[in-house]
């Protein structure tokens, strides 16, 4: 049987500040994050804009809901999943979220969603599930190229 791979990164800005709550003991925050994209089409420059709903757990949870908010931009590590429900009216909908496993808050304190107090350096968080893209501090003696 193949190995599959559910993973995604994502860099966009948090549309709105996450919202908090608790379940069972255990801190959980939604929020969305819009992505642009820029590209030519017939020599005219055109831009869209995609919009992901998010979810995090535990630890990284309680931080996105201390330093990030609206405008602010951040690097997202984690996996797709899909809910699905009946309506009221009998019809199966759908929707996919992104299960956030590591963040990054990036930009400085000018870049939305940020108080006086947050540094001016990026910052890294990871919900404890190996494997996150900031887990592996390199030197540029240890770049291979």
């Amino acid at each position: 049987m193949a190995n599959d791979l559910n993973k995604i990164l994502l860099i966009g800005r948090m549309t709105r500040d996450p919202e908090f709550k608790s379940v069972n003991g255990s801190s959980v925050v939604n929020f969305s994050v819009a992505n642009n994209r820029i590209y030519m089409s017939n020599g005219e420059k055109k831009e869209e804009t995609h919009y992901f709903d998010c979810v995090a757990w535990g630890r990284l949870a309680d931080i996105l809901k201390q330093y990030a908010g609206k405008g602010k931009q951040v690097a997202l590590e984690g996996r797709l999943q899909q809910q699905t429900w009946e309506t009221p009216e009998g019809k199966k909908a759908s929707k996919i979220r992104i299960y956030v496993e590591s963040a990054q808050l990036l930009g400085g304190q000018g870049s939305g969603g940020g108080s006086s107090d947050r540094s001016e350096s990026p910052t890294s968080y990871d919900s404890g599930v190996s494997g996150g893209f900031d887990d592996y501090p390199a030197g540029d003696d240890d770049i291979p190229f």
